[in-house]
This record gives structure tokens, sequence and C-alpha cells, in this order.
């Protein structure tokens, strides 16, 4: 099973034109994160699996998906 985590887009470095990478921030922890496939900008919210990011997320969802996440953790 995948699980992709949704973070926001801290910003985007474009150094490399065949290579759009992100600073995305989720939940306090900051990956640098392929964007180069998606129509994306600094801050919106992705879905990141493995890296990349495979789509954009409504924020009220990424927030929830992140809230439930976190209770998730509590738990444990």
């Amino acid at each position: 099973m995948c699980l992709a985590i949704p973070g926001k887009i801290l910003s985007i470095d474009h150094a490399v034109p065949e290579l759009a990478m992100a600073k995305v921030d989720f939940g306090g922890i900051v990956k640098n994160i392929c964007v180069q496939w998606v129509e994306a900008q600094p801050g919106n919210y992705v879905l990141a699996h493995a890296g990349m990011a495979i789509a954009t997320v409504d924020p009220a969802e990424a927030q929830n998906t992140l809230n439930d996440l976190d209770a998730i953790a509590r738990s444990l």
C-alpha cells in the first residue's frame, strides 16, 4: 500500500530547468520534493509520494488529512 502525504510548498528552485525542486513543509518537517510534473507554486499544497509531488490539493483537504495523521500519531 502506498501513502501520499500533503505538504505546503515553501519555495521552488528552477536552477535545473528539467527538474523543478521545492522545499515542502510536512507539518514542521521540511523536505526537498520534485514538483516538475505538477502545476504548483509557493503556498500551494501538494500530495507527495517517494519524493515527488503527484497532485495539488485543496488547502482544507490537506489540513484535514494532516489533522487525521496527527491524531493517529498521538494515539500510538
